[in-house]
């Protein structure tokens, strides 16, 4: 039977018109083809049987046919090398690719289409603008010469700045650093599209800071790479994507330095073109706050995915208030002036400036030294742990050790024979500085600094005690408020908002926020913690509104009485001058008997002694 089909399956498709009834008869030949491999097989054992003739037919003519030309066939060996032709054609095909490839990115919107596709195809087809090479040494080029009217720009007859002669300064001007502040100016002055005439007509500001920002890319001048990403307004890869990722951990995000409303709020995701403008403006076109600004918005996103740990009690981060942070670390590290720090901050390559992020955001000891890269020579810094003391929060805050010692004695004064023993013990407890004339300076040699540092640190990334916001809705329920330079936190508050609820969290945050001095907001947060232990007494009411900063103004008169009784100089005992705070203060340890905190109890105590008991009045 499939014999007969076969045979009249080919007459068919001899006899059939080029139309498509013949492409049809084609296929059922083709699926037939497959079928009767195996019954061709087969066939010289069933012709062997008797059951067909040997003879051939039209069916086994065409199966024989469609067998020979479905057979792969080897290439024919030739022993004559691939030309230069050849490789041409398959560079070109690969060429066109990229090309495409290109075109489509740039379709996209993509940024950096360089990092994922390295050709020097895509550069501008402008031909080179030949800026000269710099032959000083990268250490030369490392300090950036401040761009202002202090400058000696050349004048026109007018008596205003000739750009044209700033222009011709460029192709005598061997330093990377120098041309660029040139570009500054002139990008700053008359846009990225003004024709510079350079060489010839068409050579456009932003493409003289193109080639450079070539250059000192290949030699990884980070300070000039991040200036100049500025002027071309360039933006970190995924930057929403970061921002997007911090606000789904229900972090609020700030941008610009505070106080507001310089400092803007990041509550809710926004497209890349909003977020870049938003932190522009935030900055004041400040280069180095608005480009650290998107980098650490990054390594803030990638270290609460690896790391949410380090974010534990806080809710709000302020990326300029880091910044600043960051800046002041370097610069006490590195014993340079501000402006000094700053530079060597933009200098820092992105592995040095995440770096140094997470030593800040994990809380521990670590210092700064002056280093040089292995690749290029070039000025680093290297970042050294140097222990782990008082590094947990409730150390940190001397909470846990003041609280034990309030229960021990249940607020009654020592006796004098206890309280002369205290005293020639020293309250060596948790760092405190030893006591004695000078006693809170006992430990400047080596511990100079170290907890101004800490408290300038926790107070820029708004990190306070586990438990801290709790406490406070406690203490907001026996009293009307609580005032902090200004602005009030109402009781009020513990009606609308839960105690475990992050919206009460970021009202009390935002209220402490407006502190723009970090260390100082600490104290305020020492002051606060103290007042909360009242929560735990039986008492109905504190009194009405509560000025946290007249206790923490109160502890300070305490504290430089104290010192100056001892003997401490006038020029140690230095205010700082927007809060009136004793420098020395800040630097002092939370617990010993001139500890911060020892301090802001006595001051807490006097403020409410007349809503306590009259057995807890009695201070040591």
């Amino acid at each position: 039977i499939n014999y007969g089909m076969g045979t009249w399956l080919v007459s068919q498709l001899h006899s059939a018109p080029q139309t498509s009834q013949r492409l049809l008869w084609e296929q059922s030949v083709q699926v037939m083809f497959r079928g009767v491999c195996i019954w061709r097989m087969a066939l010289p054992v069933v012709t062997s049987l008797g059951c067909f003739p040997e003879e051939g037919d039209d069916l086994t003519a065409y199966l024989d046919q469609l067998l020979e030309s479905g057979a792969p066939r080897p290439s024919p060996v030739t022993d004559k090398p691939r030309g230069g032709l050849g490789l041409f054609r398959s560079a070109a095909h690969q060429t066109l690719d990229m090309v495409s490839l290109m075109k489509k990115a740039k379709g996209l919107n993509v940024q950096n289409v360089q990092m994922y596709i390295p050709s020097k195809l895509f550069r501008a087809r402008h031909p080179s603008l030949h800026l000269l090479e710099s032959t000083l040494p990268q250490d030369c080029q490392a300090p950036r010469m401040a761009v202002s009217s202090e400058i000696d720009l050349p004048k026109d007859s007018s008596g205003q700045t000739d750009y044209r002669a700033l222009v011709e300064q460029l192709k005598t001007c061997p330093c990377f650093q120098d041309q660029a502040d040139i570009l500054y100016i002139l990008f700053k002055n008359k846009g990225l599209d003004w024709d510079t005439e350079l060489h010839g007509v068409g050579t456009t500001v932003k493409d003289l800071l193109t080639e450079l920002y070539n250059k000192v890319g290949a030699i990884r001048q980070w300070g000039l790479i991040r200036m100049i990403s500025f002027m071309l307004k360039k933006k970190v890869e995924a930057l929403d994507e970061a921002c997007s990722d911090l606000l789904a951990h229900q972090k609020h995000l700030t941008v610009g330095l505070p106080p507001e409303p310089r400092e803007k709020t990041i509550a809710a995701p926004l497209p890349p073109d909003e977020l870049t403008k938003l932190i522009d403006e935030a900055s004041d076109n400040n280069i180095t706050i608005a480009m650290l600004t998107q980098e650490i918005m990054m390594y803030l996103a990638m270290n609460i995915k690896s790391q949410p740990s380090l974010f534990s009690e806080m809710f709000r981060l302020r990326i300029g208030l880091i910044i600043q942070v960051m800046a002041t670390e370097l610069a006490q590290s590195l014993n340079c002036s501000g402006e000094e720090a700053t530079e060597s901050l933009m200098s820092l390559s992105p592995s040095e400036l995440k770096n140094l992020l997470h030593h800040i955001l994990s809380g521990k000891e670590f210092g700064v030294e002056r280093s040089v890269r292995s690749v290029d020579a070039s000025q680093a810094i290297s970042i050294r742990e140097v222990g782990n003391v008082g590094a947990t929060k409730s150390e940190r805050a001397g909470i846990s050790k003041l609280k034990s010692d309030m229960k021990q004695s249940s607020l009654v004064p020592p006796m004098d024979n206890e309280r002369s023993e205290s005293e020639k013990a020293g309250s060596p407890s948790f760092e405190g500085f030893p006591t004695g004339p000078f006693g809170a300076l006992g430990a400047r040699d080596s511990k100079q600094g170290q907890w101004l540092r800490r408290r300038r640190l926790d107070g820029a990334l708004n990190r306070v005690p586990v438990g801290f916001y709790q406490k406070v809705w406690k203490i907001l329920q026996k009293c009307h408020g609580l005032s902090i330079e200004g602005f009030v936190l109402p009781s009020s508050t513990t009606r609308e908002m839960t105690p475990g609820e992050i919206k009460f969290s970021v009202h009390v945050e935002s209220v402490l926020n407006r502190v723009p001095q970090p260390e100082y907001r600490q104290l305020l947060v020492e002051a606060i913690l103290v007042l909360t232990m009242l929560a735990d007494v039986d008492i109905n009411s504190i009194g009405g509104i509560i000025h946290v900063e007249k206790i923490v103004h109160m502890a300070n008169d305490m504290f430089y009485q104290d010192q100056k009784e001892l003997g401490a100089e006038e020029d140690i005992m230095e205010r700082d001058k927007a809060t009136g705070i004793c420098k020395l203060l800040y630097d002092s340890a939370p617990s010993g008997r001139f500890g911060s905190m020892t301090y802001l109890s006595k001051a807490v105590a006097v403020y409410v002694q007349d809503f306590l008991p009259s057995a807890a009045c009695a201070m040591q």
